[in-house]
């Protein structure tokens, strides 16, 4: 298995899939189901925060597998109750989570998610064309 690091491309509106150890980009996918953790570079961050302009700097790195890329939509439907996660370059230091039966708009109600922490993460794209996350 190849590990790889997954990031939302903004100009695409998709998932850009990069291969760790090479740093090339090996694919594009509008739905990515990994087994992993998430990673800020905070040099990354921080130029985000001085120069209020976006880059490439917080990633969802991890080991995707046959199982998990065949079976994406079951994952779904299997596991109504995931978490759904954001991240703000401006507002947060890390990546943050919260229950898909949590009003999402009080803000109080995001916890950050342990650095520690590894499993499937699942991202999706909506029809719009915006990122979603859940773990």
């Amino acid at each position: 298995m190849q590990k790889v690091r997954v990031y939302w491309n903004l100009h695409k509106k998709c998932w850009s899939i990069q291969d760790c150890k090479s740093g090339l980009v090996i694919d594009h996918k509008k739905c990515v189901v990994l087994e992993g953790n998430f990673i800020v570079r905070k040099g990354g961050q921080k130029r985000v925060r001085e120069e209020g302009k976006k880059n490439v700097h917080a990633f969802a790195v991890g080991y995707m597998s046959e199982y998990f890329l065949s079976t994406s939509e079951s994952l779904k439907k299997e596991f109504a109750d995931w978490d759904r996660v954001k991240y703000n370059p401006y507002e947060d230091d890390y990546f943050m989570h919260q229950s898909v039966s949590d009003n999402q708009y009080k803000l109080k109600e995001w916890n950050e998610i342990p650095r520690d922490w590894v499993g499937i993460i699942h991202m999706d794209s909506t029809q719009n064309g915006n990122p979603k996350v859940y773990i």
